[in-house]
C-alpha cells in the first residue's frame, strides 16, 4: 500500500512542482486539488499494474502436488 501511495505522491508532487515553477497554477486550491487527484490516480494505476504482474507466473502442467503420506 505504501509503495502505491509513494509512487502516486511522487508523481503528484513532481507535476504540481513543475506547474508551480512554470507559473501555470491558478491558485492554491487548484494546486492542492491537482496534487490529490494525481496522487490518487497515479497510485491507483501503479497498484493495478503491480497487482496484475503478481499473477503472471506460469503454472506447471500437470500441477506439482506434494506426495501423499
Amino acid at each position: 500500500m505504501f509503495g502505491v501511495l509513494g509512487f502516486g505522491l511522487a508523481l503528484g508532487l513532481g507535476i504540481t512542482t513543475a506547474d508551480l515553477l512554470a507559473q501555470e497554477s491558478h491558485g492554491w486550491v487548484a494546486v492542492v486539488g491537482k496534487l490529490v487527484l494525481l496522487s490518487v490516480l497515479g497510485g491507483w494505476f501503479q497498484g493495478a499494474r503491480i497487482w496484475s504482474e503478481a499473477f503472471r507466473d506460469p503454472v506447471p502442467f500437470p500441477p506439482n502436488y506434494p506426495p501423499t503420506k
